[in-house]
């Protein structure tokens, strides 16, 4: 492929645009969601927010939502399971690729941009990361988890919080109605299917650990993310310069994938 057609290629995928899916139970994370939507570069995108808690504020939202561009809040009756409310934020998608952003996660300003390149470069069906940094508020450490997996590697797992597909997928695919675990059964039922995931980056994504592990749906002790050989750990207050490939992770480490 010649330059030109690679820019050609890009400016396409990049025009395709992208709906970020996001739904939430937790009213003090608004700010949160917002801003991680806000901050995405470098693509067409939308916002859509599913209320799934009752007495949730759809005003409220609608407010905070209106400071932004292409954000709509929807609301589904009652209580829902996870997957319910997916297929709903999916079924209102007005851009062919859909992205799930979890509310207390950090997306970094090039998450999307390097995920649209992973569609582009791969010709993926679905996008996620399976290394990728933990961050620990109240140890003020940051924890990179490493897989062995290389960027744009066919993959059988990704991080649900990173979870990314064409609308196609989602044409066969549904998510399911478990109260846990839909991720890891849509991933599942997609590979079944015959459908392409990819591997993106370690970067531009933190899933961020509370002190109390019951408050997270993965309830892994934070013991055994650290026992892990593999990971990379550094104590710093300020970790989104690592997650943004902005400084190196060791001194003799250079910034590459």
């Amino acid at each position: 492929m010649t330059e030109m057609a690679m820019e050609m290629e890009m400016e396409r995928h990049a025009a395709a645009g992208v709906t970020v899916v996001s739904p939430t139970m937790r009213p003090q994370l608004m700010k949160q969601l917002l801003d991680n939507y806000a901050r995405q570069q470098g693509v067409r995108k939308e916002l859509i927010i599913v209320l799934n808690r009752k007495g949730m504020s759809m005003k409220r939202y609608k407010l905070a939502a209106s400071q932004y561009e292409n954000v709509r809040v929807l609301r589904l009756p009652g209580r829902r399971p996870l997957g319910d409310c997916l297929n709903y934020a999916a079924s209102q998608a007005r851009y062919p690729y859909i992205a799930k952003f979890d509310d207390d996660d950090y997306y970094g300003p090039a998450y999307l941009s390097e995920a649209m390149n992973t569609f582009r470069v791969t010709k993926a069906d679905l996008v996620g990361k399976s290394s990728f940094f933990f961050y620990f508020p109240h140890r003020q450490t940051l924890l990179l988890r490493r897989q062995p997996f290389r960027p744009y590697s066919g993959v059988k797992r990704i991080a649900g919080a990173t979870i990314m597909f064409h609308q196609r997928v989602f044409q066969r695919v549904k998510f399911g109605k478990k109260r846990q675990g839909s991720d890891v059964q849509f991933i599942r039922t997609c590979l079944r299917r015959g459908f392409r995931v990819r591997t993106s980056s370690r970067y531009h994504f933190a899933a961020i650990r509370r002190a109390n592990r019951m408050s997270h749906t993965w309830k892994v002790r934070e013991q055994q993310l650290f026992r892990d050989r593999r990971a990379i750990v550094i104590r710093t207050k300020a970790f989104k310069p690592y997650v943004n490939r902005q400084r190196a992770l060791r001194r003799d480490e250079e910034l590459i994938d």
